[in-house]
């Protein structure tokens, strides 16, 4: 009840289960329709269906997606653009979010 509950933990439990040879279908059920669900309009993902794209939840939805080999429906030119959106013409750097400020970090998000 008090627990994270977005797709970063989702992600993270597959990436474990994945490393340690341990991903079973019963772990693995509903996950990638829920990494789905968390894809906006604008193309990239929120950490919740619903919510706000971000360059974080962006890049734990996609990596829980291609741990499950489940790439497919989603929209991929969609996220494409809004990566390619979140990089700024002033600083070179990547913003988390749109009208955000650029930050370091999301060289890393964005670039994995």
């Amino acid at each position: 009840d008090d627990g994270e509950v977005d797709v970063r933990g989702t992600y993270t439990a597959l990436a474990v289960a994945s490393l340690f040879n341990v991903l079973t279908p019963e772990l693995a059920r509903g996950a990638a329709a829920y990494a789905r669900r968390c894809q906006t309009y604008e193309g990239g993902f929120g950490g919740e269906p619903g919510v706000e794209a971000h360059g974080g939840y962006a890049f734990c939805a996609l990596a829980a997606l291609v741990i499950l080999n489940e790439t497919g429906g989603i929209d991929l030119d969609g996220l494409e653009r809004w990566v390619a959106k979140r990089q700024t013409a002033v600083e070179g750097g990547f913003q988390g979010r749109a009208n955000k400020l650029v930050d370091g970090c999301y060289s890393f998000w964005q670039g994995g």
